[in-house]
């Protein structure tokens, strides 16, 4: 890879090059570039072998406080950009241009960022890993990707040799495969799901039954149209004020159209009124009957 263009000629910047990739460069150089002009001193003290320092971004107009240890270059910062990022973030920087750092610490900066991470990677039956990266993954997985990296090594250098040296590499194998074998016993479908996983499964599993919700009006089953009918024929039939015939419907709901009469003397008007009035009242029963 290219070198990237400089800022300046720090020592710092220039190890921040040769370290990162060119995209977490970039962040870095502009945390850098801040370093330099936009922060300023505002109290240093001293605890346990610990230096610590309040520093003033006038960018963000707050005092953050730097925590550096001079014994062990390792630092820590109240910003927390390096907890995030895996970059020094540029309160970091500016102690480390204080105390004439040349280097960047390998405490301040995240393997995976730099330009030697895939270096050393090797596959595996896993995929890849990182064979230096002892944080992602543990010492017998380290040992089994080296040892992957052997068998390709010597697959590599039995090509283009005799069949005797391939009939010797696979005897040996299958010779130490039988050795091994009664010693471990064979995964279950359970244990590898737990390996693949990384973590322990859980063999209880507790299913609540689900809430019961009653709606409003739930419980009241519709009545079809064929039950409607088969209710409304069971009723007894009463006199229509409209077509004169004894049906289930009255004046108001009649299917006729509307018969005209001639006019009626104000007893027969009133005998209409009450027995419209006596139809109501049996409808009303009726009603109630139903619910």
């Amino acid at each position: 890879q290219s070198t990237p263009q400089l800022f300046s000629k720090s020592a710092l910047e220039s190890d921040g090059a040769r370290l990162f990739t060119h995209a977490i460069f970039e962040e870095f150089q502009e945390e850098y570039k801040c370093s330099t002009n936009t922060l300023t001193s505002r109290g240093f003290s001293e605890s346990n072998n610990m230096e610590l320092n309040t520093v003033k971004d006038a960018l963000r107009n707050r005092n953050f406080i730097v925590q550096y240890n001079p014994g062990t270059l390792e630092s820590s910062c109240t910003c927390k950009l390096f907890e995030r990022r895996g970059v020094p973030c540029r309160h970091i920087l500016w102690i480390y241009l204080g105390n004439g750092l040349e280097k960047i610490p390998e405490s301040s900066f995240a393997k995976r960022w730099t330009k030697d991470a895939l270096r050393d990677i090797k596959s595996n039956h896993k995929g890849c890993v990182g064979v230096g990266d002892v944080d992602i993954i543990d010492k017998k997985q380290i040992e089994m990707t080296k040892l992957w990296s052997e068998v390709h090594e010597t697959m590599g250098v039995l090509i283009g040799r005799e069949k005797e040296h391939v009939e010797d590499l696979c005897k040996l194998i299958k010779e130490f495969r039988e050795k091994l074998l009664p010693s471990v016993p064979p995964m279950t479908k359970h244990q590898e799901l737990e390996e693949l996983l990384g973590c322990a499964t859980n063999n209880e599993i507790t299913i609540l039954p689900p809430k019961i919700s009653k709606n409003k009006g739930s419980g009241k089953r519709m009545l079809s149209n064929k039950a409607k009918a088969v209710a409304c024929a069971s009723k007894p039939k009463r006199m229509c004020n409209n077509c004169k015939q004894m049906a289930h419907h009255d004046k108001r709901n009649c299917p006729n159209p509307f018969v005209e009469r001639p006019p009626q003397n104000v007893d027969d008007e009133e005998e209409e009124e009450e027995e419209e009035e006596e139809e109501e009242e049996e409808e009303n029963e009726d009603d109630e009957l139903d619910d």
